[in-house]
């Protein structure tokens, strides 16, 4: 199966440098395109077979219509969507993962996540942390966007909830994605829900705190050496000795 992943940034240049470099990781990399939808009006540019940018300065929009442009880009070939967020980290094995669990469902996430504080302090737990899902093109694409006025995203995630569509899977010490909060970035998260004029508003808050621009817009993929060792420090605590073998052997 083919998945396309789709990241939506705001310029940040070293958040998606480090985006790149756990895309290039994955195990699954022969199976998967990503694609980078900057909406700032700096273009960037990166040139790799499996890679794509599409520069395209943001309209004043909710995140569910930023959502909504990525899924109109999608490569139409791909069996399934993986929303790829530009600020958090993906473990080399994290699509594999999706194309091993997913089976029929319509969707697919782990049941739990690793929570990054400052990118050294690491827990783990239960949320919808939309950045770790993945889903069947075709139903996200039919998703309705007029549900859920106050859901800040796309009303898919509810919705395939409500309907029992979600398939999820504890994968305990190994879960492959890490959502990261205060490392001094910017989350569109903290920026709260409200109806459609508020997320609105909320997004044009948040762009203007996005201030990771590099005047010629080049990308290279990041060396992530440092990031994984303060994932082995940071959840050597909270893994088997067992679990810590297996990471450390796909590192």
């Amino acid at each position: 199966m083919k998945i396309d992943c789709l990241m939506g940034t705001y310029g940040r240049h070293e958040l998606v440098c480090e985006s790149i470099g756990c895309f290039l990781q994955q195990s699954a990399l022969s199976q998967a395109t990503l694609l980078i939808y900057n909406q700032h009006p700096c273009p960037l540019f990166f040139d790799h077979p499996r890679v794509r940018i599409v520069n395209e300065a943001g309209a004043k929009v909710s995140l569910r219509h930023i959502r909504l442009r990525m899924h109109q880009l999608a490569d139409p070939g791909a069996d399934l969507i993986h929303w790829w967020d530009d600020d958090d980290l993906y473990l080399p094995w994290h699509l594999q993962d999706c194309l091993e669990h997913i089976g029929e469902a319509m969707a697919w996430k782990p049941a739990s996540v690793w929570l990054s504080e400052a990118n050294t302090r690491f827990s783990r737990h239960s949320n919808r942390f939309e950045g770790s899902w993945i889903f069947r093109a075709d139903h996200l694409k039919g998703a309705p966007i007029d549900t859920h006025p106050d859901y800040t995203d796309h009303p898919v995630t509810l919705q395939t909830e409500e309907a029992g569509l979600l398939a999820t899977t504890e994968l305990g010490d190994r879960t492959s994605y890490i959502y990261r909060w205060d490392n001094g970035i910017q989350h569109l998260s903290g920026y709260g829900s409200g109806n459609d004029a508020r997320q609105v508003a909320n997004i044009a808050a948040w762009r203007s705190r996005s201030t990771d621009v590099r005047p010629d817009g080049r990308l290279r993929p990041s060396d992530l050496s440092v990031r994984w060792r303060q994932y082995l420090d940071g959840v050597r605590d909270h893994v088997t000795p067992e679990g810590l073998g297996w990471i450390r052997s796909r590192l």
